[in-house]
């Protein structure tokens, strides 16, 4: 087989990403197994569910983030037609975590202590820490996801469902502190505490320089204008862009390129 050549960029296809994001669904289920000595009654299974889902929200709002963060091994790969059809997909799935996980939490605390779901309820914004910006966080999320749905989106500009949509992060940021404070996998386990803090953390630097370091940067190098913009057809339109050094971008067809251009 050829050697591929030096100056190729690198690409991740569909089944590479689809892998590692059910490796690292595997080892957020062994995560909570390990952290979980044993589940007794029906208030320890309801918990045990809520608490494996909390997981799974906490590090699939990583990969929803991480897919749209602008990678290019990942726009080369994959394209971003296919990675915002995923992100979208994920989206609907995680705001579905989200909900059962506070209903499964609720609903096992309160059996667990012989209690009403009100009351406890109360007791678990009160007395635990994070709790109640956790649960602001997931009526965010909530709000987001129904103003993502198709019929909701028809209605309303793209510019206000964009900057809607931009509370995610702060969605994130909200709900990031009590999966370390409550959480059963992170209490007394420093390593794992680590390493969710360094995923998290991992997926914030590459955002910040994809997303916003990079354009920044290649706009300053480029001097992008647009240059006019044409109608081709139902649904399609072409956007010229003017600017110089083009030969340095590196752009492909098809391709939305990290720099902005296409």
């Amino acid at each position: 087989m050829p050697a591929r050549p030096a100056n190729r960029p690198a690409r991740v296809g569909a089944r590479g990403v689809l892998a590692v994001i059910i490796a690292g669904a595997v080892v957020v289920i062994a995560l909570w197994w390990h952290s979980t000595p044993g589940v007794h009654g029906l208030g320890g299974w309801l918990t045990g569910a809520g608490e494996v889902l909390g997981l799974l929200c906490g590090y699939g709002v990583v990969v929803l983030v991480a897919l749209m963060a602008r990678l290019p091994p990942l726009e080369r790969g994959l394209g971003t037609d296919k990675l915002a059809s995923w992100h979208a997909m994920g989206g609907r799935y995680i705001v579905s975590l989200v909900v059962a996980h506070g209903l499964f939490i609720v609903w096992g605390y309160a059996a667990t202590a012989h209690a009403n779901v009100v009351s406890e309820s109360a007791t678990l914004l009160t007395q635990y820490p994070d709790v109640l910006m956790a649960t602001v966080a997931g009526f965010l999320l909530l709000g987001i996801g129904i103003v993502s749905m198709r019929a909701a989106r028809r209605r309303v500009r793209y510019e206000t469902w964009y900057f809607l949509h931009l509370y995610t992060y702060l969605a994130i940021a909200l709900a990031f502190s009590h999966q370390l404070a409550d959480g059963a996998a992170f209490v007394s386990n420093l390593a794992a505490r680590f390493w969710w803090s360094a995923m998290y953390l991992t997926v914030l630097v590459l955002v910040l320089w994809y997303r916003f370091a990079v354009p920044l940067l290649s706009y300053r190098k480029h001097r992008f204008e647009v240059l006019g913009v044409k109608p081709e057809g139902p649904g399609v339109i072409s956007v010229y862009i003017g600017g110089r050094r083009f030969e340095e971008l590196d752009a492909e067809p098809g391709q939305v390129s990290s720099a902005g251009g296409s």
